[in-house]
């Protein structure tokens, strides 16, 4: 990504989320970046998704209804129960749309990474691991273990991957909250996939 292009989001997120968020934005990137280098990763494309993850989060749950209808007549993401029970979720699936929409980002897992970091999905790829992983443990974040988990990253992306998961599934549950179906069906893929690990 060339500096103008990063500029350009700089400049989007500054204008459009919080101070907190923004902040939170850069700690992804940063941290993103760090373990797209342990683990070989083109630096740039993973730190673009850090740092565009959470580019939608300044809607409220009536722009995101508005958003997916004005982009998408079958509503393909316009979940009923997403919108009745979390509708912060889509943030992650708008995020991706603005990626393509107005930064012009082409690459399918740069894409995926910004669409998943909340929810998952079945046969990830390392790049969406990461982002996973570094927006629950990033540098601002409190998460009791935080520290361990982004060490661990380091050299098992698997493994941490696996505690940022089910820390987040007790969590919600912990708060008697929705369970995404979308989740469920991550945490079933790896655990059929990754018996050995576990």
């Amino acid at each position: 990504m060339c500096k103008n292009a990063e500029k350009q989001i700089f400049d989007y997120l500054s204008e459009n989320l919080s101070p907190k968020k923004l902040e939170h934005s850069y700690n992804v990137a940063i941290l993103a970046a760090e373990l797209a280098s342990k683990h070989n990763l083109d630096i740039v494309r993973v730190r673009t998704a850090g740092l565009l993850h959470d580019c939608a989060k300044f809607m409220t749950d009536e722009e995101f209804i508005d958003f997916f209808k004005k982009r998408d007549k079958t509503l393909k993401y316009f979940k009923k129960d997403v919108i009745k029970f979390s509708p912060h979720l889509l943030h992650s699936f708008a995020g991706e749309i603005i990626a393509k929409e107005k930064f012009k980002i082409k690459n399918r897992d740069t894409l995926n990474a910004i669409k998943n970091h909340t929810l998952g999905r079945k046969n990830m790829r390392a790049i969406e691991k990461i982002i996973f992983i570094a927006d629950c443990v990033s540098y601002d974040r409190k998460l009791e273990g935080a520290k361990r988990i982004r060490n661990l990253a380091k050299n098992d992306l698997n493994k941490a991957f696996f505690e940022v998961l089910t820390k987040k599934i007790e969590h919600i549950i912990d708060k008697g909250m929705w369970l995404c179906p979308q989740i469920i069906d991550t945490w079933n893929w790896y655990v059929s996939n990754n018996k050995k690990d576990n």
